[in-house]
This record gives structure tokens, sequence and C-alpha cells, in this order.
């Protein structure tokens, strides 16, 4: 068959596998309490300084459709959505002054599936490019059935967005230094600047292309052909892009923004560390009378330097902790990956070095390795999305595993590998977030593991609704971690009362995974049935 006409089968299996398993979802945390409504925010009244936790392109693109397909309410008074609650705002948005929820979270979702096809199109181009097409298709048929990227493909929040764009800045910098030709160096520009666009991580860009261009031309001492001034021309169009996004704001950095103590405390506390500056700089003027390009932006980088470095609750190996684990992203990416992918990234890595390292391993593997160590060595770690944009590159060097079929042994281990990667996928279905490998017994055992957004997002009220419905269960006693309604999903409840927490009562009681700890009897319980991957119900009634 031919290789194109298969590229296309697989990318039609990932959009069914994406969209069924998004219409079995509830809506995130981050969906429902961020990323929708400050989008709609972001697209209606241009109020930059409402969330800066987040560059703004993923939001428009998310909040389009809804702008587009439905007539959207949003308050008139400011005040309403600049609330020190964001989560109050959004709950409000969804359920107060608009009255379709589900229909707000598919069409807001759409769009990121769409990205995830062309991401993988980017894939299989470059991959193919490269490495050959067999090799190209083999690095999207992982893609296409790995369960973390079918399921951050399906939510409409930033990661899948930031993987594309940032995984297209990439390539784009690899176009350049293969030649720096002017349409390689506007292409570059373009692509890095809508990376930045996309989320903060994608700063590490500037050192990482630094690195390279370092270790290409000077240290390899490649031809050079004013190859610094066309870098340097590079980032100037990328942050004249990156400004362009934010409209060309300019006001001063802390003009009509929220919070406006706190982010004063970040900025001058970062100024404080550099005494060379010491007396030359009034902070003051310059943070709230002085102009300034791209002050939202510079606010959030600090934003996010400033929680990497304080951290943020992290659940990792049965312990809740404020710091990271330098640990953490390397265990994730271990045992929220297929065990087949892992074993064909593991000799696609052994071929490189086999054949020697090229540069287009020179770029992948400086990019992974950078990326990973900055991650793990921060304080922020609530999720393997964090680490999402590493995949698709993960994914070309283990489709580099198919230059094994020609041999007559491996090219059956290579078919069962393939089985088997393809099988987890569709037994996984439709509940990808929560998915985990054997090493740790599965997706049942992940949560003992790791929490937050690699397994409770607040997305399972679906799953719970039809347990309750398939057992005539008709009401609940819930604990859930997330900001959607469950009444929406069809889920009768009521709260858990204090003396609840610490002995149960003669109720059905469901927990979010998220929330367990908290529930002091649950350890001393097993579970009737968990559904999904993250709401645990304990069925504690006599008649049952």
């Amino acid at each position: 068959m031919n290789i194109k006409i298969l590229a296309a089968a697989f990318l039609l299996i990932f959009f069914i596998l994406t969209l069924t398993s998004a219409l079995r979802t509830s809506g995130t945390c981050d969906e429902i309490a961020h990323h929708i409504p400050v989008g709609c925010i972001l697209l209606s009244k241009w109020d930059f300084k409402m969330d800066t936790s987040q560059p703004p392109l993923a939001r428009y693109i998310i909040a389009l459709p809804l702008k587009i397909f439905m007539k959207i309410n949003l308050p008139e008074d400011k005040n309403e959505w600049r609330r020190e609650d964001r989560a109050s705002f959004g709950r409000d948005f969804f359920y107060k002054y608009n009255i379709y929820p589900k229909k707000m979270i598919l069409l807001a979702r759409i769009p990121i599936m769409l990205i995830g096809i062309m991401c993988g199109l980017l894939l299989f181009a470059w991959a193919s490019s490269v490495y050959g097409e067999r090799a190209g298709l083999f690095s999207l048929f992982l893609y296409c059935f790995s369960p973390t990227v079918i399921a951050h493909a399906g939510l409409a929040t930033t990661d899948m967005a930031a993987t594309f764009f940032i995984f297209l800045s990439i390539y784009a910098f690899w176009k350049f230094i293969e030649s720096p030709a002017f349409k390689n160096i506007i292409f570059a520009g373009i692509t890095l600047g809508l990376a930045q666009l996309s989320k903060y991580n994608a700063v590490l860009l500037y050192p990482i292309f630094s690195l390279l261009l370092f270790l290409e031309f000077w240290v390899l001492k490649k031809q050079k052909h004013g190859v610094l001034k066309k870098f340097i021309f590079i980032i100037l169009v990328s942050l004249l892009l990156t400004w362009a996004g934010y409209g060309f704001d300019s006001q001063p950095i802390l003009k009509d923004t929220m919070r406006a103590g706190e982010k004063f405390q970040i900025v001058s506390g970062f100024l404080s560390r550099m005494p060379f500056l010491s007396g030359i700089i009034d902070v003051n003027k310059i943070l709230l009378t002085t102009p300034f390009p791209l002050g939202a932006h510079i606010l959030g980088l600090l934003g996010i330097f400033r929680h990497s470095h304080e951290g943020h609750a992290t659940f990792f190996f049965g312990n809740w902790s404020g710091q990271g684990n330098i640990f953490y992203f390397l265990t994730a990416f271990i045992i929220k990956n297929p065990l087949p992918m892992l074993i064909l990234l593991l000799t696609g890595l052994f071929i490189a070095f086999e054949d020697g390292i090229k540069r287009i391993e020179r770029v992948i593997l400086i990019t992974v390795a950078i990326f990973f160590a900055v991650s793990s060595l921060g304080n922020l770690q609530i999720g393997i999305r964090h680490i999402l944009p590493l995949f698709p590159l993960c994914f070309m060097i283990a489709g580099r595993s198919e230059e094994l079929i020609s041999r007559k042994f491996f090219k059956i281990l290579i078919a069962v590998l393939i089985i088997w990667h393809t099988a987890v996928s569709l037994v996984t279905w439709p509940d990808y977030i929560g998915y985990f490998n054997g090493l740790v017994g599965g997706s049942k055992n992940g949560y003992k593991i790791l929490r937050d957004s690699n397994v409770d997002w607040g997305q399972d009220l679906p799953a719970l609704s039809s347990y309750m419905r398939d057992n005539n269960v008709g009401e609940v006693v819930l604990d859930y971690f997330g900001q959607a309604d469950p009444a929406v999903y069809g889920v009768r409840y009521r709260k858990f009362q204090t003396e609840e927490l610490k002995r149960p009562k003669d109720a059905v009681y469901a927990v979010s995974a998220q929330n367990l700890e908290g529930i002091y009897w649950t350890k001393d319980f097993k579970p009737t049935i968990i559904a999904g991957s993250s709401i645990f119900i304990y069925d504690l009634t006599k008649e049952r």
C-alpha cells in the first residue's frame, strides 16, 4: 500500500480516537478555570493582563470557534472577569453567563485536534526527509497511537499547541542550519515567535539554538557565511512576532495589571539579584510609568520562573511535596509511554550512535537533553504534559528502528511491537489521560506514583454518571477535583459531611484520585470500581 495513504489512514484513526475520547470526557480543570474563558476575554476584550500565566496564542485558537459559531455572553464589568479567584469566573462563564457548556467545550477542543493532526503531518514530513518515508511512517504510527498525545490533543489546553509550534520552530531552525538562505531565516524567525506565543517554556529555544549554532559553525568549523548576523535577525523577527501577538501593546509593565503588589515583588526581586543595576534603575518608574513592549509577556515569564522556583504541590511515589524531584519527568516518561515505544526508542538511539551522530541527531538530542534537564531541576512538576513537546522528537528517533525490518529476526520483533503498541492504545480508549504502562501494573496503579494531570484533571464525570445509571445509584457523596458542574453530566450528589472525612456512612462515595489523602478512611477500603481512571467509587451501602 502507498505510504502516503497509510499515513493518511493513521491520522484519520488518530482523529477518531481523539474525538471520541474527547466526547466522553468532562471539562478539565484548566479548560474551565483558565483557557477557554480567558481565550474568549482575549478575543473580545483584548485584556492581556487579566491572566499572564500563559501566552495568548493557544488561547486565541481555542476561543476562535466559540466566537465564530456561538453567541458568547461576557460581563461588561471588567471586575467580573478580573477576580482574584479566576476559577470562579470560569465557572460563571460556563454555567451563569452561558448555557451550553458541553457544546462550548467541544468546539474549543476541535482546533486543538486539528493542531494534533498538523503536528503528525510535520513529524511524517520531517522524519521522511531525513530517514526515508518508511521511517517517517513508523514515527507517525508511534505518534498517532500514543496515549499521552491522544489525551492532550483532545483537550482545549495549551500543551498540544505548544508541542506543535515548538516542534515547528525546531524544524525551521534545522532548515536554517542546513541552508541559511533568506527564506529559511524568515521561516525560523516566524516559527520561533509562534513558539514563544504558545507556552513560556519555549524561551528555552533561544539558548538551545545558540548552542546548536555554536557547535555547528565554531566547534565543527562549518562555513559561517555571516551566520551570527542571520541568527540575530531570526531572534529579532521572533521578538517582533511575539509582540504582534499582544497587539503591539506597550503599556508600562504593571499598569492595569491584576495583583500588582505581588507582581511588583516578582520584578523587583528579580532586579535585586543584579547588583550592578542598583542605584541606576528606578524600579517604580520603570514598572508603573515607562512604556514597555511585551510587558504582559515579561510578567508571565517572571511568574513562571518564580512558580518553578517556589514549587507546586507535587505527588511522587506516594508523597506530596512542594519541591520537585530530579527523577520526576524521567519516571513519568518511562511509565506513561507504552513499553513498545520505549523499546523502539532505545533501539533507534542505538542505531543513531552506531551510524554516528549527524546534524539531525545533534538537534534532537541536545534539545531533548536541555528541556529534560531544566524541567527536572525545577519545582513545577505537575504532569508529563510539561515535556510533551519532546515527544515528536523522540518518535523521530524511535522511527529509525524501521531499519531493522530488513533483518529476518528483527522483522518479527518489530511486527510484535507494532501490534502491541496498537493494542495498548485501543484498549486504553477513552481513558488516555490516566494511562500508565505495565511497569507499574497499568492504569489502575498509576495514581500510586503520580497524580495531577497525569491521572486526574476532573475528566471522568461521564464515567461516574454511567456507573450510577448502570447500577441504579440515585446519589453519591462526592469529593470531586475539578471545576465542571457534575449535574451537567447527570451526576446527582451531595458533598461530604465533616464527620464522613474520617468515618463513612451507609452510602455510595465517589472520590477523585487527587483528593484521596483528604478522605482518611479510603486507605482502609478497596474501591468498588474506578470510574474512568480518576474517580474512586466506594459502594458502602449495606443492601448492595
